[in-house]
């Protein structure tokens, strides 16, 4: 699982802390008053209810927000292309994240999976606003 704040990443091993991880997440994912910023989150939603008993509260969807704002793509490649000027390299997004160590390569293409992320919100909400939805 990976987690970035406006000053930080964090990639967090979810077998090795499976068990403790629900209750550590907890008072961020159900606190109303933290935005909580994912792309293509409708698996991811599932999977967190399902595995960790958390619940999403207060979430942005860029993915989701791409499309309201009819882009020629959702796909968070093409915004991080669009928004940062980043080439995602996208040749781990299916690799088998159950190994360890996760190889050095494998831990930066996570950290960048959301090191962006909030930047992009950022010009998407202010688009969404520009544009007078909701």
């Amino acid at each position: 699982m990976q987690i970035s704040t406006r000053t930080r990443d964090f990639v967090v091993d979810t077998i090795k802390l499976r068990e403790k991880l629900g209750a550590a997440l907890l008072p961020i994912f159900d606190n109303p008053d933290k935005i909580k910023v994912l792309h293509g989150a409708d698996s991811d939603i599932q999977w967190l209810q399902r595995d960790f008993g958390l619940y999403v509260v207060n979430m942005f969807d860029t993915g989701q927000a791409a499309r309201v704002l009819a882009y020629k793509s959702a796909g968070l490649a093409h915004l991080l292309q669009h928004h940062c000027g980043v080439l995602a390299d996208k040749k781990y997004q299916l690799a088998d994240w159950r190994i360890r160590p996760l190889p050095t390569e494998m831990l930066k293409y996570a950290r960048e999976d959301t090191h962006y992320l909030l930047y992009v919100y950022d010009c998407l909400r202010k688009e969404l606003i520009e544009e007078g939805i909701k």
